[in-house]
This record gives structure tokens, C-alpha cells and sequence, in this order.
């Protein structure tokens, strides 16, 4: 790993906010600050505990396991300087740092998701080396060359400028700097029918004009490794539904009885897909070069 550079890190940065964003994206933003802020409570945080075993507020698919994947990949230290982008409420950054002592800065543009990260980080008495910057993934606010790894979980498939985010991490990242990353994609091949069940069942902006290894390809990296975890993926989905029906009591009364069926006809359909491969999950490991 390259040495790390050093910043003068500050906490609550807010920038990059000037990009032109879709009405879809803003539209997207405000949703996912409604999301973290749900996410707090303590019976969807069981929900996500069951699925993720994290025991973080989180809404991405990332398990503890896949987690320690990502962590044996980038093999941090305390020397180095994380990225997390569309890092949400924290997880899994928060606990990358906790683990390692990394230095750590979370890139987002819900700032409901940040402020919940500042408060565990505070809480978890990480928060000296945790900086949270309000920005968008394509057009960061921070210094090229700046940082000497970067994560992001289930952020790309939700993501309409997929390629630039791509760039703009090799920009931000020092030469030989380490990515790891989950991404949900649609298989490739599906026309018709299955194409429209996919595309039902996917993220918001998943469908992309280039595979992953083709876009890390043209952005500066070298994908190191590819790991399928489909089949995981669509375990998580299944716990899912085991446990917001197991929570089922509690979450009538918090979103009301059609706002959960609803949700569990969502997850039914999404995890039917992901049985079907019509979606896919991955893991991807790159090096900048």
C-alpha cells in the first residue's frame, strides 16, 4: 500500500453539491434521508441485524462476512486513509475503522445517513479519525491522490453516473491504492419478459450501458478479483422477509398494514429474481494503476 497523505481533515465538510443532478437523483436523495432516519428505529434495526448481523443502522445488503472480505483485500492500517463513498449511516466504514484505525472519510449526499455516522462515531469513540463530507460520488470535494483506499456497498446499481464515480475514485486514490466493492447488476443476455422482471426487481438506476470489469478497465484500474455472491445475496433476501415477518407487529404499527405488504411483496420479487439470476450481486477488488 502507498503511504498515506496527509490532510487537514475536518469534520462536516460540505461540497461538490453544485454538479447538475436529475430531478430522478434529488428525488432519490430525499428518500434515502427518510430511509436512514426509519432505519434508526429499533425494531427495523433488528430487522437489519438479522440480515446483516452488523449491529449498525445500515440499508445497503453488506453482511459482516462480506465485510471481512473487503477488509482482507485492502489489508488497512492506521497509516491509511479510507473512503467510504454513498456511505449512508456508516456501515460498513465505521467498522473498517473500529477494526483497522484507519482514518475515514464518509461521502454521501443524504445528511440525515452522516449525521446518524457522526453520532456512532462519537459514541464509538472513533470519531478523532472520522470525517463526513456532503458531496456527490461523481464530482468529490477532495484533493486528487488524497487518500489510499475506498469502499462502497451497493452504491454503483444506485448510481445514474456510474463510470464518473468510477473516475472520480481513481482520481481521489494514490497510485497502487486499493477499491473494494459490492454492486447488484441485471444478467447480461435477458430480453423480454425477463429483462422486465429484472429491471422490476433491480435498483432505481442499475441497469448500465458497460460491464464493471470494462469500466474499471477504462477508468484506471485492474480488477484484481470478481466474486459471484448472488447466491448470498439471495439468502439476505430471504432472511429479509423471515425477519420483517417475524417483526411483522411492530412494523404494522410504525408504516402501517399496506406499506408492509408492500415491502414484503417487494422482497418476495426481488428475491425471486435474484433465485432466477436475473440479478446479480458481486464483490470486485481493484488496484489503481
Amino acid at each position: 500500500m502507498p503511504s498515506a497523505v496527509v490532510l487537514p481533515w475536518q469534520c462536516n465538510q460540505t461540497g461538490g453539491l453544485a454538479t447538475m443532478r436529475t430531478a430522478e437523483e434529488q428525488a432519490q436523495t430525499a428518500r434515502l434521508d427518510a430511509d436512514y432516519e426509519a432505519a434508526r428505529n429499533p425494531i427495523v434495526q433488528a430487522v437489519t441485524n438479522d440480515v446483516c448481523g452488523c449491529g449498525y443502522v445500515g440499508i445497503s445488503w453488506t453482511t459482516r462476512d462480506e465485510s471481512d472480505q473487503m477488509l482482507d483485500f485492502l489489508a488497512l492500517s492506521a497509516a491509511d486513509r479510507l473512503l467510504d463513498v454513498g456511505a449512508g449511516a456508516g456501515w460498513p466504514g465505521l467498522y473498517f475503522t473500529d477494526v483497522t484505525g484507519c482514518h475515514l472519510t464518509l461521502l454521501d449526499l443524504p445528511e440525515s445517513g452522516l449525521r446518524i455516522a457522526r453520532e456512532r462515531a462519537i459514541a464509538d469513540g472513533v470519531d478523532a479519525r472520522v470525517q463526513t463530507v456532503q458531496g456527490d460520488a461523481a464530482d468529490m470535494p477532495l484533493p486528487t491522490s488524497s487518500l489510499t483506499a475506498i469502499s462502497h456497498s451497493d452504491v454503483l446499481c444506485c448510481l445514474q453516473k456510474k463510470r464518473e464515480t468510477l473516475a472520480e475514485c481513481r482520481r481521489v486514490i494514490c497510485d497502487g491504492g486499493r477499491m473494494a466493492f459490492s454492486v447488484i447488476s441485471i444478467a447480461p443476455g435477458l430480453d423480454g419478459g425477463a429483462l422486465q422482471s429484472a429491471i422490476e426487481a433491480a435498483p432505481e438506476f442499475c441497469a448500465g450501458d458497460q460491464p464493471y470489469p470494462e469500466m474499471l478497465a477504462a477508468t484506471g484500474w485492474r480488477l484484481d478479483r470478481q466474486l459471484d455472491i448472488t447466491a448470498e445475496f439471495a439468502a439476505s433476501l430471504a432472511r429479509m422477509i423471515a425477519a420483517e415477518d417475524s417483526q411483522q407487529t411492530g412494523l404494522r404499527a410504525l408504516r402501517g398494514d399496506a406499506a408492509y405488504e408492500d415491502g414484503q411483496a417487494s422482497w418476495q420479487q426481488k428475491y425471486g429474481a435474484a433465485i432466477r439470476r436475473l440479478i446479480c450481486r458481486h464483490l470486485y477488488f481493484a488496484t489503481a494503476i
